[in-house]
């Protein structure tokens, strides 16, 4: 049997490799890239002999996936890399991952850079409780209700969006939001790595004033209010049915009552069967 490396790749310097990654992707038997553009570029940058290279990403077939865990089956290793940054992070690495431990195949980290929480130390917003949420949904109405979800959360956040669609994203978290503190985060790492912090309201306007290009990650500052020690029956139901009426599903509903209440999960779940 054989063995994934999961590898943590530059997300734009190239300086930003490990001795670790170097040596995994010299003595690995394979490399399954989500852009074999780029892993080239780090194999030629660092003088690796040429690999076979195995492409994977998205759109990549369940038989496809099948026939790269069936050559771990047959005991040679291989090194999983996405375009950037850390696979199965906003990233189809996941799927692949999955069939691995499905199959009892070996698998293993190379821990390297990673744009979200290098982004998250970056805002200056708080770092002890954090949610990842990646790129909100596409469609008008998932995303509504997502917006409206994140807004009852006490966790810093953080985002991906695009340079062409981020003037939009703050246009539609502030009326929700309010003017938290927040920072747009672009370019990590690279020559015009950038740092825009203040409240969103201000964060639109620098967006607006200039042309903002690269890679994006937003950073908003959690909720204030602290969770309500004493409650009621009554409280907790009259919350949900509200949460619920705003087209919140019930999970994400319940999600965001335990972020608000000191209420056990069980007491939470019994209140919750009416619904």
């Amino acid at each position: 049997m054989g063995k994934l490396f999961i590898c943590g790749t530059p997300i734009g310097n190239l300086d930003d490799v490990t001795l670790r990654l170097l040596s995994t992707l010299r003595e690995a038997d394979l490399i399954f890239a989500e852009d074999t553009r780029t892993i080239r570029k780090l194999l030629s940058r660092y003088g690796i002999k040429k690999k076979e290279i195995i492409s994977y990403h998205g759109h990549t077939s369940p038989a496809r996936i099948s026939y790269m865990t069936s050559l771990l089956e047959e005991g040679r290793t291989a090194a999983l890399v996405s375009e950037s940054g850390m696979p199965a992070v906003q990233d189809p690495g996941y799927r692949l991952i999955e069939k691995c431990i499905d199959g009892n195949i070996e698998i293993t980290v190379i821990p390297g850079p990673n744009a979200a929480l290098s982004a998250l130390v970056l805002s200056g917003l708080p770092t002890d409780s954090f949610l990842f949420t990646g790129f909100l949904p596409r469609k008008k109405e998932k995303r509504k209700k997502k917006i409206e979800e994140l807004s009852h959360l006490y966790h810093t956040i953080i985002m991906y969006e695009s340079p062409r669609r981020i003037e939009k994203l703050l246009e539609e978290l502030i009326p929700v939001f309010g003017k938290r503190r927040a920072a747009l985060v672009r370019e990590i790492t690279k020559i015009h790595e950038e740092s825009i912090r203040g409240n969103l309201d201000k964060i639109l306007e620098a967006v607006k004033s200039k042309e903002v290009k690269g890679e994006i990650v937003l950073v908003v500052e959690g909720g204030k209010e602290e969770k309500i020690k004493a409650y009621t029956g009554n409280e907790i139901e009259e919350r949900l049915a509200e949460l619920m009426g705003k087209g919140i599903n019930k999970k994400d509903a319940l999600r965001i009552i335990r972020s608000e209440y000191d209420i056990s999960r069980q007491k939470l779940y019994n209140i919750s069967t009416k619904f």
